[in-house]
């Protein structure tokens, strides 16, 4: 994305991002700065006093974390969205930003009704307008009864963050291209990394794209039994509300909750519908936290909220697909052949120093038992040997591990012997060939279209 004046320096405009005024990009700037020199001076007396009284400063992972929510909600965002990359970013400083949460209020009531009203009506809207279910700094979520007595869900877009979250957003970018300039960061795609941040962050304000992904999500998955996603009624929707059907006892359960039965079931069926995703339909949800994914005590699961989701390309399923298959095999040098395919090279990459590292990455864990495998260990040690070798990887080869290192918690705590490579080997194996069945008539039907075109005649 570019930020740039107009030749009237009326506007500063972003392609994706809604224009934003050279007044709203200027007084913002004033007031980062004001923060970040307050938190600086903030932190060099912490640190100066520690050396006076001869005890130690303030965190520094702590320091960070309040700078970032001190500058608002758009940096909360995509220090989060970082916190998900530890290809980007050391273990230390991801669980560091991964503890930020968003403090705001509910939406003003005043703001909020005339929202509610015209896709609820008047009375449904002032019974639920006080009594958010949850509040975020994009939007809150109310439980609502209708006329006809369904129960629904209704995500609620909060008022003028799309001016709010477009000017920080556009601020962010515009310094990132500055700092590219630096020679140190010549060759690192820092422009690129920074935009797919940002670009993640301010997707999440298009409710549109969201219930037509919890919709596809809905339909994708409803072959699977054990498998429950919220309904979308799209006749109340609106480009800043979702409404959708509202699913009860929806609570965080403990293993001795459930029967080992029910757990292995519920853990089982959360895998197939994530190999689903990543093999087959390609919209994949990145989020299944304990607060998007709920296990049931019947042995079934809810996924919810798909405001974090990634379409992956056919050719990045293929590649994710083969590096999975090799890794199964304990082929590691195929695995370092895969990435450094996906991969963009920065100006001190190393890939004699990557292959060997990543061999022995992969040859340490062939063989091990499942319940043994650790999944975070083998990807906290691939992200950490790319990042040393001077290799950045392409988001959409990311993706699909960090939607299998979210589950790996909820899989640990509740059926730790299941191996989940070997669940996934006929997903993995139907997509591929499903896949390749789909190039094959693309190409069949680009030849016959071929065929049908007649040639320009020869002039001579």
């Amino acid at each position: 994305m570019r930020v740039r004046a107009d030749d009237a320096g009326a506007t500063v405009t972003a392609p994706g991002f809604p224009t934003a005024s050279p007044k709203d990009v200027g007084g913002r700037a004033v007031r980062i700065a004001g923060v970040l020199g307050a938190r600086a001076l903030r932190r060099g007396w912490s640190s100066a006093k520690a050396v006076v009284t001869g005890r130690p400063a303030a965190d520094r992972d702590t320091w960070l974390a309040d700078t970032i929510t001190d500058l608002g909600p758009a940096f909360v965002k995509v220090a989060q969205m970082l916190s998900t990359r530890p290809d980007l970013v050391s273990p230390r400083v991801c669980r560091a930003l991964g503890d930020l949460y968003d403090d705001v209020r509910p939406i003003d009531t005043a703001e909020l009704l005339p929202l509610l009203e015209q896709r609820l009506g008047h009375g449904v809207a002032r019974t639920i307008a006080s009594r958010p279910v949850a509040s975020g700094s994009i939007a809150c979520v109310y439980r609502a009864t209708l006329a006809d007595g369904r129960e629904v869900a209704v995500k609620v877009r909060r008022p003028g963050i799309e001016r709010v979250l477009g000017t920080d957003l556009a601020i962010i970018r515009l310094v990132t291209r500055l700092v590219a300039r630096v020679p140190m960061l010549r060759g690192v795609p820092v422009v690129e990394i920074v935009s797919q941040l940002t670009g993640s962050v301010y997707e999440q304000l298009d409710f549109a794209m969201e219930r037509t992904n919890l919709d596809r999500l809905h339909r994708n998955l409803s072959m699977f039994p054990d498998v429950r996603v919220p309904r979308v009624h799209h006749e109340m929707c609106g480009e800043d509300v979702v409404v959708m059907e509202f699913i009860h006892d929806l609570r965080r359960l403990q293993p001795a909750d459930l029967t080992e039965e029910d757990r292995k079931r519920a853990v089982t069926s959360a895998l197939h519908a994530v190999y689903q995703m990543l093999f087959h339909d390609g919209l994949v949800h990145c989020d299944l936290h304990p607060g998007n994914l709920y296990l049931r005590q019947d042995g079934r699961v809810v996924i919810v909220d798909a405001g974090f989701t990634v379409t992956l390309r056919p050719q990045a399923q293929d590649k994710f697909a083969s590096f999975f298959h090799q890794m199964t095999k304990g082929d590691g040098q195929r695995c370092a052949e895969i990435v450094l395919s996906t991969a963009t090279p920065g100006p001190r990459t190393d890939t004699e120093g990557f292959c060997r590292e990543l061999r022995a990455l992969v040859e340490a864990g062939t063989g091990v038992r499942a319940a043994d495998f650790d999944l975070v260990s083998f990807a906290t040690k691939l992200f950490d040997i790319q990042r040393r070798y001077g290799l950045y990887a392409d988001p959409q080869f990311v993706f699909p591990i960090l939607s299998l290192l979210v589950l790996e918690g909820t899989v640990r705590e509740f059926a730790p012997d299941i191996d989940f490579q070997d669940e996934a080997v006929p997903f993995l194996v139907q997509g591929t060939l499903e896949r390749a069945v789909r190039a094959w008539q693309a190409s069949l039907a680009e030849d016959e279209q071929s065929a049908r075109t007649p040639s320009a005649p020869e002039v001579g």
